[in-house]
């Protein structure tokens, strides 16, 4: 090995590495952003969970229960519910996370040492759910310890739409919501970057095409792609997997639909801004899988991020279809329940589209 060579393409491959700036920037801010998402988005733990109460009788020792709980780190009271039934509508929708019901007997009980408490849980995320658990249950347990009880009364918990408590459940409709995410990103986020990188454009400005035709065209076949992904995606969930599909099959249609074509307008994106086919596919995983993963609520409970963390993920494209996609598959609703999830993914497809439609004028892909 002669040092001299290696020298020379070493300072060939740094100069050309100085020639693409975006490729630079990309490796110099990649671990530290990679340090801020992990650092800031993992929570093991609970803090602030929306709790229901339902006080069947409102005596001052139910209410001094419910204050603990309120005045906690773990948790807050949300909502004070008359009745199970507007109780169980409030899991459904998300509005909080756990239902306290305390039975009409209940400061009798305590003082005869035989009381109970019945604990719902929104079990389609099970993690949480067992932390929620184990908090309520700490805080019962030393709810009665001050008032003079050895023993803790009892905790009846249940676990909605996911009653074995199985992590895979609320998963797999997540994991979904970010395959679709990366293919459909990447895949048109390469399309026009190849055509720029081959000099095809040239020859396409002699056709009779508009700037839409033309992003339509390019679209049109890997959408067909992509919701036969969805398709094959959504049959091993419910066959393989046995993630039950209680919500509407047109529903889940529509919305991934809808989602899909916001990913693949952000890919045509950053493939006319970048005009590089590698380039294009660093940036489309980093913009697609990292939210997807750390920003959407597909692992780490959204309300437990830094508030400024959670003003970020309301751009991300995935934290309204893992909502939307939980409820159809887990809970058996319409996904008009979240029609601000709807109504979110429609503005951001409106606006790429318009963006990038605009931006392919400035740069002069086609006239």
């Amino acid at each position: 090995m002669r040092l001299q060579h290696v020298r020379a393409m070493a300072r060939k491959e740094w100069r050309h590495l100085m020639r693409d700036p975006r490729s630079l920037a990309l490796i110099l801010l990649m671990p530290t952003m990679l340090l801020f998402l992990f650092g800031y988005a993992i929570r093991l733990d609970v803090s602030e969970a929306p709790i229901g109460v339902l006080q069947q009788s409102p005596d001052a020792v139910s209410e001094a229960l419910t204050a603990r709980f309120d005045a906690s780190n773990a948790f807050h009271v949300a909502g004070r519910f008359g009745d199970i039934r507007t109780l169980r509508d409030a899991l459904a929708a998300g509005d909080v996370w756990a239902g306290l019901v305390i039975p009409r007997t209940f400061a009798g009980d305590l003082e005869n040492g035989d009381a109970r408490v019945q604990l719902l849980l929104d079990g389609v995320d099970a993690n949480t759910a067992r932390l929620l658990r184990n908090y309520a249950t700490l805080m019962v347990t030393a709810f009665a310890a001050e008032r003079g009880r050895g023993a803790p009364f009892v905790v009846q918990d249940r676990a909605w739409f996911n009653q074995g408590r199985e992590s895979r459940i609320g998963i797999v409709p997540g994991v979904i919501a970010i395959v679709m995410a990366v293919i459909g990103a990447l895949m048109t986020s390469l399309t026009i970057a190849r055509e720029m990188e081959s000099g095809n454009l040239v020859m396409l400005r002699t056709a009779p095409l508009t700037r839409a035709e033309f992003l339509a065209g390019k679209l049109v076949p890997y959408f067909l792609i992509g919701m036969a992904d969805l398709a094959v995606a959504t049959a091993a969930a419910s066959w393989i997997f046995g993630v039950p599909l209680r919500g509407p099959v047109t529903g889940l249609i529509v919305v991934s639909a809808l989602f899909l074509l916001v990913v693949m307008l952000q890919g045509a994106l950053i493939s006319i801004n970048t005009g590089n086919q590698l380039l294009a596919s660093q940036v489309s995983l980093i913009s697609t899988f990292l939210p997807a993963f750390l920003l959407s609520g597909f692992i780490y409970a959204i309300d437990n991020m830094p508030t400024a963390l959670q003003y970020i993920t309301l751009i991300v494209p995935a934290r309204y279809f893992v909502a939307l996609s939980r409820v159809i598959f887990l809970k058996g609703l319409s996904p008009l329940v979240l029609w601000t999830e709807v109504a979110a993914l429609t503005v951001m497809l409106l606006l790429l589209m318009r963006v990038t439609l605009v931006r392919s004028r400035k740069l002069g892909l086609l006239p």
